[in-house]
């Protein structure tokens, strides 16, 4: 009931570790860790304080993308996270790269955590879910089981996308989504009030949705109107569908035929 440590590992003496696992040379393991049996932990990860992370779990392995070929990169986890029973996290692609997850995360089982994907803090990611390459999810995000997220698409602050959908355009702030694919469907306005958010708030936030999703105003008219308003909550709109790649979800549209940036 041996694990194979590297001598090369650099792990905080209170760190316990389960039975067979497998940890390769230059991994750095916080204090306070506690991780199951059959773990592995590849080179190139680094683990922060007090995470616990169960059994059969798969992190820092190589990227599944074609345009990875054995080039030195990271995995880089936080502080407090649970990473449960065989959920997987890619290190990425590129000389250098980061995947990175923050702190106070629940990865449920059977997760994939793919290529330079960026998690925040305090993240919920149902089991098996599936996250493509270069996926970015905001703070206090919840991505429901059997999703599928495609490559380059963020999910924002707040947002949660339901269970079985398929996302392949950006879901903003504090919205819900769901269906396959994925369609907005209002505003996550139970997440918002469990994170301490005011009526008020949750109303103003309310008001740029409709001017966004419901209004007649192109996107383009929108976001004129998101810079006039003196708003934290309509400047990060703003800044979100501006600085969007693949487009930003709309309510109600087929994928092929929502609106981006790009086209306004």
């Amino acid at each position: 009931m041996t694990s194979s440590i590297s001598p090369g590992a650099r792990i905080d003496p209170s760190v316990t570790i389960g039975p067979y696992c497998v940890i390769e040379d230059s991994v750095v393991i916080g204090e306070g860790t506690r991780i199951g049996s059959h773990v592995v932990i590849r080179s190139g990860t680094v683990i922060g304080r007090n995470n616990v992370i169960s059994s059969a779990a798969q992190i820092g392995v190589d990227p599944q993308d074609y345009h990875f070929k054995g080039e030195h990169s990271y995995c880089v986890i936080g502080e407090n996270n649970v990473i449960r029973e065989c959920a997987t996290i890619s290190r990425a692609t590129g000389e250098d790269c980061r995947t990175t997850v923050g702190n106070n995360n629940y990865i449920m089982t059977y997760v994939h955590i793919a290529h330079n994907n960026t998690v925040g803090d305090n993240v919920v990611i149902s089991s098996i879910a599936q996250l493509g390459g270069h996926v970015e999810v905001g703070d206090h995000a919840n991505i429901g089981g059997h999703t599928g997220i495609h490559q380059f698409c963020r999910v924002g602050r707040h947002a949660m996308l339901g269970a079985k959908s398929y996302l392949n355009k950006d879901l903003s702030p504090y919205l819900l989504a769901s269906g396959n694919v994925a369609r907005v469907h209002g505003l996550n306005t139970t997440g918002l009030l469990r994170r301490s958010f005011s009526w008020a708030e949750i109303e103003e936030i309310r008001e740029i949705m409709r001017l966004v999703y419901r209004s007649n105003h192109s996107l383009a008219e929108c976001q004129a109107i998101l810079r006039k308003r003196n708003s934290c909550h309509a400047h990060e709109f703003l800044q979100f569908i501006q600085t969007s790649k693949r487009g930003i979800l709309l309510k109600g549209a087929t994928q092929e035929s929502a609106e981006t940036p790009s086209r306004s």
